[in-house]
Formats: structure tokens, sequence, C-alpha cells
């Protein structure tokens, strides 16, 4: 609309509101001839940065060598070393993915426990 439709941000803006996605498809096709299946996932979806771990069990709590403390003064230097060092051997990731299904986040469970290449602890 604005690249193709002339209109200004904030008017194309105003006149989406209230619409729901088979009202932007149809916008799309009927106007630009853009069929919304056909496009790219990067354009449908967007881009996703992560670090992709080598994944590892959080050892229990009555574990001598328990990583699961939280990051920071509560955890030991060595401890503080070794999260450094997986986040340094963490690849990066570019994906154009859907991240609002569960299928995300169940894959790479590491960026919601907030330690580093970590399975969250069940509890």
């Amino acid at each position: 609309m604005v690249q193709q439709g002339g209109m200004g941000n904030t008017e194309a803006e105003r006149e989406l509101q209230g619409t729901v996605s088979s009202d932007k498809n149809e916008i799309l096709f009927s106007r630009f001839g853009i069929n919304y299946n056909n496009e790219e996932e990067m354009f449908k979806k967007g881009s996703v940065v992560y670090r992709q771990y080598q994944l590892e069990e959080i050892k229990s709590k009555g574990d001598t060598a328990s990583t699961s403390e939280p990051e920071g003064e509560s955890m030991s230097k060595t401890q503080q070393e070794k999260s450094r060092k997986l986040r340094r051997k963490a690849k990066i990731i570019v994906e154009h993915i859907d991240i609002i299904k569960d299928e995300f986040w169940e894959k790479r469970p590491w960026i919601l426990s907030n330690k580093p290449g970590k399975l969250p602890v069940e509890s």
C-alpha cells in the first residue's frame, strides 16, 4: 500500500485498522496482484535471530556441581566462566519461521530458561 499504492504509512495503517488476515490477503491480491501464500517466508514471518546451543541437562539441586543457579553473584566463578564459554561457542542462527506456535519454543527451551545450553528444570 505504501510502496505500490502511493499511500503514506499513517494512511495505510488507518485503512488496515480493524481488518483480519483474510481481509489483508484480499487487499494484496485485488489491488496489487500479490498472492500472500506464494511469498517467501522471510516476508511473511520476518527474521528470528537466536543462539543455537548444544543442549545439556541441568544437574539436580542435591548435586555439588549444580548449574541451576542463575547467572551472576550466586554463581561461582567457575560456573560463570562455563556460562561465558557456552555463549561464545553458540552459533548465531537467522531463520524465517513462525515463533507464535509452540513448536519453536519446544525446540529451543534454553531461550525461556535463561540458561545457555540448558534444558529448563521440570517442576
